[in-house]
């Protein structure tokens, strides 16, 4: 398969790259940051289908403190395994502003001895913000590892923590 083309949104965060493939349109991958879109990319607001539109409007309500729903139709998910899919449909579940420990996926995918396969699945996540994987934390309360490193981890739970509240 040829290149994904790529977009670039302007988050708090900082630059989110969302890399995707046309006709028909799929959600390749999610960066954090976007360090991986080649510089000669559009930038968000730029490219006008309704698909790649909806995933900007993913990542601006996601940063607005609201809660939202992947758009699983819109995925890349062939390479995964069916565990790997459950363990993201079940991350997915975890309410904004909340955590749940690898140990709880593992339990509610009915695995309850698999909670590294679930670290190891959710280290694979292509579609961090979207598939909330930085909501799942150690059994000891200590915040794991993260695809885009454990200081943007930090910080998203964080960013979440302060905007859940400030909604409550």
């Amino acid at each position: 398969m040829d290149e994904p083309e790529c977009a670039v949104i302007e988050t708090p965060l900082g630059p989110v790259a969302i890399r995707y493939h046309t006709l028909p349109f799929e959600l390749r991958a999610v960066d954090l940051p976007a360090a991986f879109c080649p510089q000669n990319q559009y930038a968000a607001g730029n490219r006008d289908f309704e698909e790649l539109q909806q995933i900007f409007r993913l990542i601006r309500d996601y940063f607005n403190g609201r809660s939202i729903c992947p758009p699983w139709h819109h995925l890349a998910m062939g390479h995964l395994t069916e565990l790997q899919r459950k363990v993201l449909y079940e991350t997915a579940k975890i309410p904004y502003g909340s955590l749940k420990t690898y140990k709880q996926i593992s339990e509610a995918i009915g695995r309850p001895r698999a909670y590294r396969f679930v670290g190891s699945a959710l280290g694979r996540n292509p579609f961090p913000l979207i598939i909330p994987c930085h909501r799942v934390v150690r059994n000891d309360g200590r915040i794991g590892e993260f695809g885009a490193g454990p200081e943007i981890k930090q910080w998203l739970i964080e960013f979440e923590s302060s905007r859940a509240h400030g909604l409550q």
